[in-house]
């Protein structure tokens, strides 16, 4: 067995452990920089929610009456946090669709 498939592995085990046992194992280095997939989605999670609460808080100044906002800021933002929120559908979508093809295959 080559030196690539046992690090593979030994990553594929250690994900496993920390999976089962809820805590954080150390990555084996492997030359290229570790990226923190729940950070990742965390911050994109982050910012869909900043996009609505930026858009809400535009469309209760444009309500109120607000002289500085105007009805074409108000949508565009309104359209910006819209496309970050179906944005973020689509990749939950994938990601339960990846879960599902994982779940179903025969080992």
């Amino acid at each position: 067995m080559s030196i690539p498939k046992v690090d593979s592995m030994i990553n594929s085990l250690q994900s496993l452990a920390a999976s089962a046992g809820n805590r954080q194992v150390a990555a084996i280095e492997t030359g290229a920089e570790a990226v923190d997939f729940r950070a990742v989605l965390q911050k994109a999670v982050n910012a869909v929610d900043q996009a609505q609460n930026v858009a809400q808080n535009k469309v209760q100044a444009f309500s109120s009456g607000g002289e500085d906002m105007s009805l074409e800021e108000v949508m565009v933002s309104l359209q910006k946090a819209n496309i970050a929120f179906q944005g973020m559908i689509a990749v939950r979508n994938r990601l339960v669709d990846a879960y599902r093809d994982v779940t179903n295959l025969q080992v």
